[in-house]
C-alpha cells in the first residue's frame, strides 16, 4: 500500500505541492479497491460519485446503445484519475460505464470524504479544479478530432499519445475509440505498415 501512496503523491505533485496535509488526509480518506478483468468500476445508469486513482491496470470508458453496440470513449491506465464527472459533481446517473480491461488496483475517494476534503482544504479543492480543467481540455481535443481529422489521423494520434497502450488494448477496442470498424482499422494499419 505504501508504494501506491508514493505513486499517487507523484501524480498529485504534477498538479499541486504535496504538503504534509495532503499526505495525511489522503492516507486517511483513500481506500484500496481492486477490480478483476471485465469488472465495472462504474456501471451505466449508476450515480457513482467515486473518484478512482489507477495504481495498476487499465480501464475503458464505454457507451452502450439500446441495441447493445459499444463505443469506447476513452482509456486510462496507471497514474490517472477516473470517474464519472456527472455523478461526482451533480449526483446524476452516469451515461457510460468504466470497465477494467486488466486486473486493476485503485485508490478510491468516496463522495462523502471528497466533499469534506474540498470544503476544508483549499489544496484538495484546487486539485479537483485542475483535474476537471484537464478533462475539459481532453474532451475539447477529442471533439475536434472527430469533426476535423480523418480516421487515419485519429489512429496515428492515439498511437503517438499512448504508445504503451496499443499492445495492451485489443484492436477492436481501439477501432471503436477512433470511430471505425476493426476491418477499417486493419486496412489503416496495413497501409501504415503496423502489422
Amino acid at each position: 500500500m505504501e508504494k501506491a501512496y508514493e505513486r499517487i503523491f507523484t501524480t498529485i505533485g504534477q498538479y499541486i505541492a504535496v504538503t504534509p496535509v495532503i499526505e495525511q488526509t489522503l492516507r486517511q480518506t483513500m481506500r484500496s479497491v481492486e477490480f478483476s478483468k471485465g469488472q465495472f468500476l462504474v456501471q451505466e445508469g449508476e450515480a457513482n460519485g467515486v473518484l478512482y486513482y489507477i495504481d495498476r491496470g487499465l480501464v475503458r470508458f464505454v457507451y452502450t446503445t439500446s441495441d447493445g453496440r459499444e463505443f469506447n470513449k476513452s482509456f486510462a491506465a496507471e497514474g490517472e484519475f477516473v470517474g464519472c464527472l456527472r455523478s461526482i459533481l451533480s449526483q446524476q446517473p452516469c451515461r457510460f460505464a468504466i470497465q477494467a480491461l486488466e486486473a486493476t488496483q485503485t485508490l478510491a475517494l468516496y463522495p462523502q470524504e471528497r466533499e469534506i476534503l474540498w470544503k476544508n482544504y483549499p489544496e484538495w479543492e484546487r486539485l479537483g479544479r485542475l483535474l476537471a480543467e484537464r478533462l475539459a481540455l481532453k474532451k475539447e481535443e477529442r471533439e475536434a478530432e472527430f469533426l476535423l481529422d480523418s480516421a487515419e489521423c485519429r489512429y496515428q494520434r492515439f498511437i503517438n499519445d499512448h504508445p504503451a497502450l496499443q499492445e495492451r488494448i485489443p484492436q477492436y477496442h481501439i477501432a471503436s475509440y477512433i470511430g471505425i470498424t476493426d476491418v477499417a482499422l486493419s486496412r489503416i494499419r496495413k497501409r501504415l505498415g503496423r502489422y
